[in-house]
């Protein structure tokens, strides 16, 4: 079976149809890349587009990390795609100077038939804690603990494997704080703001003995708890369980510090000053 044409450069689609008539029914998904209007937006869709111009191309970062099946990618990210020593400058494509060898990367079949290249999970991840923010770059590392893996060792072996990356020891500094177990993005800061303050030995998703309650963050020994209420929280049904799971846990000598989104990036000094004097009581 002969592979689909497109998608098609301009180039190409004047030679067959003229300039005039060369996108009649197609829509532009890369500079000087065009594609039939039907077809689907995705992340394999923009990477076939672009390389049609850039066959050496290898998605990685949070686009390969997405394209793998991580929970957590931030909304909407450009196009991450190490490009060796040339730089691609298109917009929405973030350009990486670097080249992931061959048993790095895996090859696809992009929408319409074309070969895609995308890095591996464990290399994706490796090249999100080099240049990630820290807190971000944590959020991802920990997101694909839902996918089986612990970046605690991935990243390290992976930079054993590519001793010539930069950005090495900064990758090896954020997956030393890595816990896979935590369940979403917001848990993973709540627990950098902990670690910030020199609470850095709470355990993630602490089950409770003898109780079905797990808490996001927990020093068992003096009992206190720090959990995270997204928005879901306020539901009533679940407002009810929440009182009602937060009673038992007080009669259970529990002290649980609740935080918001709003606490912690609109008041972190009062959310510190709380959590260092819960600590303070029980030491």
């Amino acid at each position: 079976m002969s592979r689909s044409p497109e998608p098609l450069t301009f180039s190409e689609l004047s030679r067959t149809r003229g300039r005039r008539r060369a996108t009649n029914g197609r829509r532009r998904v890369q500079r000087g890349v065009w594609v039939p209007n039907d077809s689907r937006e995705s992340v394999a869709l923009q990477l076939e587009a672009l390389t049609v111009v850039r066959p050496d191309a290898v998605a990685t970062g949070w686009t390969a990390a997405a394209f793998h099946g991580h929970p957590w990618p931030p909304p909407d990210p450009a196009l991450e795609v190490a490009t060796g020593s040339r730089r691609v400058r298109r917009p929405r494509v973030l350009s990486r100077q670097f080249t992931i060898p061959e048993s790095q990367y895996e090859e696809f079949l992009g929408p319409h038939g074309h070969p895609i290249h995308v890095a591996t999970l464990d290399r994706a991840l490796f090249d999100l804690a080099r240049y990630l923010p820290r807190d971000q770059a944590v959020v991802a590392l920990d997101g694909a603990g839902r996918l089986g893996i612990d970046a605690r060792a991935s990243v390290p072996a992976m930079a054993d494997r590519n001793p010539e990356a930069s950005r090495r020891a900064t990758a090896l500094r954020h997956a030393a704080l890595c816990a896979p177990l935590s369940e979403s993005p917001m848990e993973t800061r709540l627990r950098l703001f902990a670690h910030d303050l020199g609470f850095d030995h709470l355990v993630v998703q602490y089950r409770v003995p003898g109780t079905p309650y797990r808490l996001d963050l927990a020093d068992p020994a003096r009992r206190i708890a720090i959990e995270y209420d997204g928005e879901h929280h306020g539901f009533s049904d679940q407002h009810t369980r929440d009182v009602e799971r937060r009673n038992r846990l007080a009669a259970l000598g529990w002290t649980v510090i609740v935080v918001t989104k709003r606490q912690l990036f609109r008041t972190p000094a009062e959310l510190a000053t709380q959590i260092t004097l819960a600590f303070r009581d029980r030491a």
